[in-house]
């Protein structure tokens, strides 16, 4: 029960980091370089396409990082 609470605890704060870190990413390097997004088209795109897409991912890896750190570790 304690590695599934890690697993799911760590899928959790992988999605929500890999989601914010997206979208974080998008707004610098546009800020950065100075781009205009005329409709919104682009934006939209990486808040409802890439960023969901980024945060499963890293929620995955997460999971999976967290879940063999608490296999791992000994019952004291």
């Amino acid at each position: 029960m304690r590695v599934f609470l890690w697993v799911v605890l760590g899928f959790v704060i992988g999605v929500v980091a890999g989601y914010f870190g997206t979208i974080l990413c998008y707004v610098v390097s546009s800020d950065l370089f100075k781009t205009h997004d005329q409709d919104g088209g682009g934006a939209m795109t990486v808040g409802f396409v890439v960023a969901p897409a980024v945060g499963l991912v890293c929620g995955f890896v997460a999971a999976v990082l967290c879940g063999l750190r608490a296999a791992r570790r000994r019952k004291p």
